[in-house]
């Protein structure tokens, strides 16, 4: 697997993933994963998929960008922590 290259695929579910890129062919596990609405995706029709891309575009950039908060970074935590831990944004 190279992990240098990162690819961003639909799966058969619907869910579209940040994952590292393979050349063997074998799936890894995604770094994240967004799931779009059917009602969104209607709205959008063929141009859901360019509004994933750009979404983790923007969170990579972040992440490499001097704003990002380094002191924040946490180890992963399992699904019960992460749900319980959920933020509103507005």
């Amino acid at each position: 697997m190279n992990e240098s290259y990162l690819e961003i695929v639909e799966l058969e579910n619907g869910e579209i993933v940040l994952r590292p890129a393979s050349d063997e062919g074998v799936e890894s596990e995604p770094l994240a994963v967004l799931k779009i609405s059917d009602t969104t995706k209607a709205y959008l029709q063929d141009r859901y998929f360019e509004l994933a891309k750009r979404m983790f575009h923007a969170g990579i950039d972040f992440v490499y960008s001097e704003d990002f908060p380094e002191s924040e970074v946490h180890e992963s935590h399992d699904d019960d922590d992460i749900a319980s831990q959920a933020k509103v944004i507005h």
